[in-house]
């Protein structure tokens, strides 16, 4: 599995580009980070490459992968996550679609599949305002969780353990445990609980508003078990999980 990071900031600044990532399964070819595409698949989407989030124009921007892209992963609906969304149907009007909620209009899943373009999948609702989904996915050796937006919780915690990589949103500056819940955003405590809870082997941070990525990896640097490996992403990044 290979990730790439197109959009890794939030509302903040403005203009940035906000989240998305372009993945590659395992099972089926993969690109490569000058931007090859991926060249196998089929109807079911088996080894095809998808995106999580559609908040990046310089996805947009890429034709050889927009072409290539057929399946989205949206973990809800707020602007900086689906603001590309009818550029993207302009352009790619069949794509398939999950999301937490209806979106209308587009061709979308009504439940959460087990097997999403070749990879095991599940699902969690988060601590957000809006309805949001974490994702995991799995090539049988490595499993990612994506948490789009939300705050700590013991179910999210649960949900993580066992995975190699988690993705987790970096919103917040430190503000008090109930300030943030109702937010519904992590601030770096909040963000090291988690990954010390759930042992992963990386915790990438991305989503990044408040706190530019080296203030807020420094300040869960300050909560967070030595053991584990922490990331901050950034518009460009290839993680090459295989």
């Amino acid at each position: 599995m290979k990730i790439t990071f197109y959009g890794t900031r939030g509302i903040l600044p403005p203009g940035a580009q906000t989240s998305c990532a372009w993945v590659d399964p395992a099972d089926g070819g993969t690109s490569t980070a000058d931007g090859g595409t991926s060249t196998a698949g089929g109807e079911t989407g088996a080894g095809r490459p998808f995106v999580i989030d559609l908040g990046s124009s310089n996805l947009m921007d890429d034709p050889e992968r927009v072409a290539a892209l057929d399946h989205v992963l949206l973990t809800h609906l707020h602007p900086d996550h689906i603001d590309q969304l009818p550029r993207l149907l302009e352009q790619k009007p069949s794509c398939t679609f999950l999301a937490p909620e209806l979106i209308g209009g587009v061709n979308q899943l009504e439940t959460v599949p087990s097997e999403w373009c070749g990879l095991r999948l599940e699902a969690a609702l988060t601590n957000h305002p809006k309805k949001n989904f974490a994702y995991k996915l799995s090539d049988g050796v490595v499993t990612v969780i994506w948490i789009g937006d939300g705050s700590y919780s013991p179910e999210l915690a649960e949900f993580c353990c066992g995975a190699d990589v988690i993705i987790c949103e970096a919103t917040m500056k430190e503000m008090p445990v109930d300030e943030a819940v109702a937010i519904g955003h992590m601030t770096p405590s909040l963000f090291a609980k988690l990954m010390n809870e759930a042992v992963p082997g990386q915790a990438v941070a991305t989503h990044f508003s408040e706190l530019d990525p080296p203030e807020f990896t420094a300040e869960v640097r300050k909560h967070l078990n030595a053991g584990i490996e922490l990331i901050a992403a950034h518009d460009g990044l290839v993680l090459d999980l295989s």
